[in-house]
């Protein structure tokens, strides 16, 4: 073959693999577009919102405010320890999802039924999920105030027997970036695989 020809074919086989990395580097770091996120169940939004202080305590009964929340992303589920199902179902899921990524996230269970969830309750609750989970408790007009910031519902409802209740709360995980703001909110149902794909976004 003259060497021409091979040096022309040369070039063209190297522009080729050129223009093919280019678009695969592309494809890897092109971030997700709001459709993708979604159809995972994460509703990021355009603008984070900031969030103003609260004070609450944890499950070691340290006081914990909005600075709490700073520094890392942050995944809040507002739920309580007498939840017979989605709470211990969401929180497993979390646990599964998180175990081997390598942006791992504060997931932090504020709790919706102050009466019953003392920090000591509540300690030995999460920790049976998973060692690093937290959790937040406080005065039902302090924990109104949190989840009215971000959208959360919750409110007691009359058991079967006497005396006894429960609290409808909404399904969803709460967003927080590094910066203390709302960033969004991942709807249920949840699934692992989903979870541990909308981490990997975070940055």
């Amino acid at each position: 073959m003259d060497n021409s020809i091979r040096r022309t074919l040369l070039w063209i086989v190297a522009f080729i693999c050129l223009v093919l990395g280019a678009l695969f580097a592309n494809i890897v770091t092109r971030e997700p577009s709001q459709e993708q996120l979604q159809s995972l169940g994460y509703y990021r939004f355009e603008s984070p919102r900031p969030l103003s202080d609260f004070e609450l305590i944890d499950h070691e009964e340290n006081p914990v405010g909005h600075s709490s929340l700073k520094n890392r992303w942050s995944l809040l589920f507002f739920g309580f320890t007498y939840c017979p199902d989605v709470c211990p179902t969401t929180l497993a899921v979390l646990s599964n999802a998180l175990a081997d990524t390598d942006i791992r996230p504060q997931v932090i269970l504020v709790s919706v039924d102050p009466e019953r969830d003392s920090p000591q309750v509540l300690a030995r609750y999460i920790k049976s999920f998973d060692p690093e989970f937290r959790g937040y408790t406080g005065t039902f007009d302090n924990l109104i105030g949190l989840a009215t910031q971000v959208n959360v519902a919750f409110g007691k409802v009359p058991g079967r027997e006497p005396s006894t209740y429960s609290v409808d709360h909404s399904a969803n995980i709460i967003v927080i970036n590094p910066e203390g703001k709302y960033a969004g909110f991942i709807r249920s149902p949840h699934q692992p695989q989903n979870i541990r794909a909308i981490v990997s976004t975070f940055d």
